[in-house]
């Protein structure tokens, strides 16, 4: 059978990482996702050459820009001049789909807003993606996603009393920005099946980054608990969920339940502990945390993270060494699951390319790359002679 999303075509004016992680789902579903990027040196999509160093900048294939690109043709117009515009418009007529994230207001310059683009096909469905929303005090700012983990409270519960406010080293508001948007638009097709009607989808960066925060945000708007710098420990509180150094490495444990506790201290070796007091129950080790906590510290030093986390985990407790990034892409699970996919050649590469695929699987046609990230403008050509326009006249 086909993947839930053959037959639909998304004409795709997004970069960075927001909108290309959000289409990027929608082409492993079987979207025909054709990426419009300004032509020429310096030009197409950010993370090709002028945002995360990669080896690869250099012939416009960042790493970055590869991770969220899979599945795409790639058309180079320039959408300033009127020839652009009009090859723009011609897809527009074929489209299912639209997205975009311009900043407020750059749409609607370029011919490419709301309005434009339903006069041209009025049962589309549009997608506009911006940091704060299309409408409100800051909906002209630009956004990026440490700003928006800045703006969202995010930072003030991430790091250590130590270390002050951090930001996380990866991108949490722009890819679930870009899953959210992913999911409006299939509910938007999905509406569409039903009614015949396209639909205007206003996702926000801000919005996205309350909605990962959501237990987080209802401490403060139901408990009246604004959080704070907790660094490895738990929301929870309690000292047995924590990071621990061992012998070697380290173990982040959220040993939450009194089962867990329970495997825990007879693992370590000091399960005649839970017969004190101090240490019974959640509550009094609450109470003691400084005392459980020393002593947890203490134990963990006689063996190594990854043996503490195959003994431990072996009992149900929720534990895992603390990976490394190369460390992490090897883990035995990720290989059974075909979580990272084996890309054939991007152009400018010899040999395939290990990029992360969808996070689910499918009992049939589930998430798949048909082909490798694109070439700045591979598709010109292509996409232009199956629209029936001819190619751009170079200035």
């Amino acid at each position: 059978m086909a993947r839930a999303f053959e037959g639909i075509r998304v004409v795709d004016f997004t970069q960075v990482l927001s909108g290309p992680y959000m289409t990027s789902l929608l082409a492993q579903e079987g979207a025909d996702v054709i990426k419009i990027e300004a032509p020429g040196p310096g030009g197409g999509d950010q993370m090709r050459n002028r945002m995360i160093p990669s080896k690869y900048t250099e012939i416009d294939m960042g790493s970055a820009f590869l991770a969220l690109n899979p599945g795409k043709r790639s058309v180079a117009i320039d959408l300033k001049s009127e020839e652009g515009r009009r090859i723009a418009h011609r897809l527009i007529e074929t489209a299912d789909v639209v997205a975009q994230n311009f900043r407020g207001g750059v749409a609607e310059r370029l011919g490419l807003g709301w309005e434009d683009v339903r006069a041209i096909k009025p049962d589309v469905v549009y997608c506009q993606i911006t940091g704060y929303g299309a409408s409100g005090p800051r909906s002209k700012e630009g956004a990026y996603d440490g700003a928006i983990q800045a703006a969202s409270g995010m930072m003030s519960t991430n790091g250590s009393p130590q270390t002050g406010p951090m930001r996380t080293g990866y991108f949490p508001v722009d890819l679930f920005t870009g899953a959210s948007a992913a999911y409006a638009v299939a509910a938007a097709l999905f509406r569409r099946e039903r009614t015949g009607e396209g639909q205007y989808l206003d996702i926000a960066m801000l919005d996205a980054a309350l909605n990962i925060q959501a237990p987080s945000i209802a401490q403060w708007t139901v408990d009246g608990n604004p959080g704070g710098l907790i660094g490895n420990s738990s929301a929870t509180h309690l000292p047995t969920a924590n990071s621990f150094d061992c012998a070697d490495g380290t173990v982040l444990m959220s040993a939450t339940m009194q089962t867990h506790v329970q495997a825990v201290f007879e693992e370590l070796g000091i399960a005649d502990l839970l017969a004190d007091p101090r240490f019974a129950d959640s509550k009094a080790r609450i109470a003691n945390r400084e005392l459980v906590d020393s002593t947890l510290r203490e134990a963990f030093l006689a063996d190594t993270a990854a043996n503490w986390a195959r003994r431990l985990g072996a009992r149900g407790v929720p534990i895992s060494r603390v990976n490394s990034i190369p460390e992490a892409v090897e883990e035995p699970q990720l290989a059974h699951r075909g979580t990272l996919a084996e890309v054939p050649p991007p152009r400018g590469f010899e040999h395939p390319v290990r990029l992360a695929m969808a996070p689910y699987r499918s009992a049939a046609d589930g998430p798949a790359f048909d082909r490798p990230p694109p070439g700045l403008g591979e598709h010109t050509e292509e996409v232009l002679r199956e629209i029936g326009m001819p190619l751009p006249v170079p200035e």
